[in-house]
């Protein structure tokens, strides 16, 4: 315990980003395989709703043939997890999850009579049978989902039926309909594996992987396309191509929000590094090998980076994390969960996985990381919603703002002069709202989620706070919204 406290004064003096405390992790479950977490091109936790702190679900490997799902209700302080029947094939491997609404779906790999892998499709809070996305001659492995707006439910994964690796697309709507197949990549000569999918900019899905071409000079490359509008944009490298080779690369989970940032592992220095594209940068050179890295990111706000290490000689899992007003900040899980082995993180927002033990079974772990917030919060939310509050929220189009009459405060004279305001997380002035029925005992205001030019902001967390002349912080603590898309 005393050197947690040194390696956390250390780390507070040299970023002001605070290290995580023994009470924001967790074990999720059990597992007989070291790779319970892996890949990295799909996700392996997802909370419900943007920035949601209470409802959370993941997947898991837990023996060579079966996933588990878990899930927990009060932000990951305890969790349930059962066995997933996620195919039809009696067998479950390299699960990917997301969340549509308040329910998850997961996809899987299920291995056929002859050893060939399809890919299912399954809601595990219901009792229909796995719905079968991909019957192809050849194996389908590595899928990976994300799901939109409207329930469409994007599917990527490798596949082998030309006789060589391809990147499949499918677009399914559970329990309904499953669009046309796509071959995405497409090219004779090359490999293209690990497949990782997102959506950014509203409603783009995007998709990249990793190519090896044996027909021309610099045969590695990190390959990216999108779909807008239901138009496929050509293949871009975001990488390459190079003589060195590029692996597991991996998408932020971003559902909607800012431009494309991704991580893989670059080969450039003789050994693998976690390199970071876009987002907020990061990542940093390390003396060992850096492996499947993962990230996620709030515009130019906050990143939390995380990949597999072995520069101490054994496999630790490093953490660099960035707050626009504090810079980075860096650790290692070694110094903060035990002196185990530690392998595959998978990040959403501040929610972590991964696989931890040097023999099975294996503990599946989960960390809560907290958001960094410019604006302070009450912690005390009976104090709040005695003076200030909102419903709905979360909300998506309209929340109405309720303001009680401040006993110490003559309303009548001084409110007249309040105004609510409303500002984003990293603590700038959103939009202000003016207080017009001022002399009522409960005055209810209006947001449409827009700032102050009228354009919709994005969805993510929001403080509201009343302002005015005799009005202190301790007066009206502000209250934390939820926007939603």
């Amino acid at each position: 315990m005393k050197v947690f406290y040194i390696f956390c004064l250390g780390m507070l003096l040299f970023s002001a980003v605070s290290c995580p405390a023994q009470d924001d992790t967790a074990m999720i479950g059990y597992s007989y395989v070291n790779y319970a977490t892996a890949f990295s091109n799909g996700r392996k936790i997802v909370p419900v709703g943007p920035f949601a702190e209470d409802t959370l679900y993941a997947v898991y490997s837990y023996n060579d043939d079966t996933c588990y799902f878990a899930y927990s209700y009060n932000r990951g302080m305890t969790w349930q997890a059962q066995p997933l029947f996620a195919t039809l094939y009696g067998n479950a491997h390299c699960p990917s999850i997301d969340v549509y609404g308040t329910l998850p779906y997961v996809v899987s790999q299920g291995n056929d009579t002859s050893g060939f892998g399809d890919i299912f499709l399954k809601c595990p809070l219901d009792w229909c049978n796995p719905q079968l996305i991909c019957n192809t001659s050849g194996h389908a492995t590595l899928p990976s989902i994300a799901i939109d707006d409207s329930a469409g439910m994007h599917i990527v994964w490798q596949d082998d039926t030309p006789g060589n690796c391809e990147i499949y697309y499918c677009c399914a709507h559970y329990d309904t309909a499953v669009s046309e197949v796509i071959n995405l990549s497409n090219l004779e000569h090359a490999a293209d594996r690990y497949p990782s999918i997102s959506i950014f900019n509203g409603d783009e899905v995007h998709v990249i992987w990793e190519r090896y071409d044996s027909l021309i000079d610099c045969p590695y490359s990190i390959v990216h396309r999108y779909i807008d509008n239901g138009i496929w944009s050509d293949e871009e490298y975001l990488a390459g191509c190079s003589g060195i080779p590029f692996h597991h690369p991996s998408l932020d989970y971003s559902h909607g929000e800012d431009a494309p940032s991704a991580t893989w592992e670059d080969s450039t220095l003789g050994k693998s590094d976690a390199f970071f594209y876009e987002g907020n940068g990061g990542g940093y050179l390390t003396s060992g090998d850096s492996r499947y890295p993962v990230v996620s990111t709030l515009g130019g706000t906050w990143s939390y980076l995380y990949w597999e290490d072995n520069s101490d000689g054994c496999d630790d899992i490093y953490a660099h994390r960035y707050y626009f007003m504090t810079g980075w900040g860096s650790y290692e899980f070694r110094y903060m969960f035990g002196d185990e082995d530690m392998h595959y993180p998978s990040v959403s927002n501040c929610h972590v996985i991964w696989t931890q033990g040097d023999s099975a079974p294996y503990r599946v772990m989960y960390l809560y990381e907290g958001y960094p917030i410019g604006v302070k919060e009450d912690e005390s939310y009976e104090n709040n919603i005695k003076n200030l509050k909102a419903y709905p929220n979360p909300f998506r189009e309209r929340t109405v703002i309720t303001l009680e009459c401040i006993n110490h405060v003559d309303a009548a004279v001084t409110r007249s002069q309040h105004s609510i305001s409303i500002y984003d997380i990293s603590g700038r002035l959103i939009h202000t709202l003016p207080i017009t029925d001022y002399r009522s005992p409960i005055t209810e205001v209006s947001w449409h989620g827009r700032d102050s030019s009228g354009k919709e902001v994005q969805s993510g967390i929001y403080f509201v706070r009343v302002v005015g002349e005799g009005i202190s912080e301790e007066d009206t603590k502000p209250v934390k919204l939820i926007k939603l898309r």
